[in-house]
């Protein structure tokens, strides 16, 4: 198949709400969906076009072709459901809003979603008491420790592996050295 040339003239005024278009997907394939132009914006050159498949969705008119009207538009617009069978079905499945089934089902959820939220807010506030706790209790303790280790004359891998062995099990390895580090470097600042 010959590659169809891009449409480099098509300008969004060519165009109007309502048009049938088809999508040129590539230089040799045309989508079979036709969508129809619920939006034209002239300034920026662009269309906004409702299609099937994809909801509503922006285009550059050099990518979309107009459906001569004597073509019609494609099947695949037509609904083929059976609505009133559905919502039969549906209502003898599921019931409707105002069976007592439905809203009791209704109700137990918004309290489901309610505890979700007092839950997720009791664990914030756990979350925050621990950070407090931490940076309050082992940090504050282990910067005292460090500077006490540097003001003994230890240096820094000495007062690393201390420090390891007193706050391992509560601090990660990166953080101790971290800390060891910084600390280091500002009493090497006070010194000179």
């Amino acid at each position: 198949m010959q590659p169809l040339p891009p449409n480099k003239s098509a300008l969004a005024t060519n165009f109007k709400v309502g048009d049938p278009v088809r999508w040129m997907v590539s230089q040799t394939q045309i989508s079979p969906y036709v969508g129809k132009v619920s939006e034209v914006c002239p300034s920026i050159n662009k269309l906004w076009v409702e299609m099937p498949i994809g909801g509503n969705q922006q285009f550059a008119p050099e990518e979309l072709l107009l459906v001569p009207p004597e073509q019609g538009i494609s099947p695949v617009q037509h609904t083929t459901g059976y609505s009133s069978y559905d919502k039969e079905v549906s209502h003898r499945d599921y019931g409707t809003l105002s069976d007592p089934k439905v809203v009791k089902l209704a109700e137990s959820l918004v309290a489901k979603t309610a505890n979700v939220e007092a839950e997720s807010y009791r664990v914030a506030k756990m979350a925050s008491k621990v950070a407090t706790e931490f940076a309050t209790e082992t940090v504050e303790k282990l910067a005292s420790d460090i500077l006490d280790c540097f003001s003994r004359g230890l240096n820094d891998i000495s007062t690393y592996q201390a420090m390891y062995q007193k706050y391992g099990g509560r601090c990660s390895d990166g953080f101790l050295r971290h800390a060891v580090s910084k600390i280091a470097s500002v009493c090497g600042e006070d010194k000179q």
